[in-house]
C-alpha cells in the first residue's frame, strides 16, 4: 500500500497557484500541468489515463485551431473554433479519465470512495482534479473519522 500524500507531494502546486500560473502564461502552463499530471497519476494509480497520440492530438488540434484563429477569413476562423471546441472536449474526457483513476485508486489502496462532484469536475477541470489531488490526504481522515 503506497502513502496516500504521495500524489500530492508528486503534484506539488497548490490550486490558486496553477489558477495564478495559467492566468499569467494565458493558458499555455495548462498544458504542461496536464502532461505532468497524467504522468504522476499513472505512475502512482497504475491506472492509465491519456496516451502519448491523445496527448499529441490535443496539442495539434489547440495548435492549429490558435493558428487558424489569427487568419482574417471567416471559414478559416469557424474551422479555428470546431478545433478548439475540439481540444477542449479532450481535456473534458481527460479530466474524467483522471477522476476515475483517482476514486479507484482511492478505493483500491486506501480502502475509502473518493467523492468527486461530477458538476465541479465538468465547470472547474483540471483545478478541481488539483484541488482532490491535494485533498486526498484530507479526504481520507475525513473518511475514517465517519467511521
Amino acid at each position: 500500500m503506497s502513502d496516500i500524500s504521495a500524489l500530492k507531494e508528486r503534484n506539488n502546486i497548490k490550486t490558486l497557484h496553477l489558477f495564478l500560473l495559467m492566468l499569467i502564461t494565458m493558458g499555455l502552463y495548462s498544458i504542461v500541468w496536464i502532461h505532468k499530471t497524467q504522468a504522476s497519476i499513472e505512475e502512482i494509480t497504475k491506472i492509465k489515463t491519456m496516451s502519448f497520440s491523445y496527448f499529441i492530438w490535443y496539442l495539434a488540434l489547440l495548435g492549429i485551431g490558435s493558428f487558424a484563429q489569427g487568419l482574417g477569413n471567416l471559414n478559416v476562423i469557424l474551422l479555428g473554433n470546431v478545433l478548439l471546441v475540439a481540444s477542449g472536449l479532450l481535456v473534458v474526457i481527460w479530466v474524467f479519465r483522471a477522476r476515475g483513476a483517482l476514486r479507484a485508486y482511492a478505493l483500491a489502496e486506501h480502502n475509502f470512495e473518493l467523492r468527486m462532484n461530477v458538476f465541479y469536475t465538468l465547470l472547474f477541470l483540471d483545478y478541481y482534479v488539483n484541488y482532490c489531488i491535494n485533498d486526498l490526504p484530507a479526504a481520507k481522515e475525513k473518511y475514517l473519522a465517519k467511521m
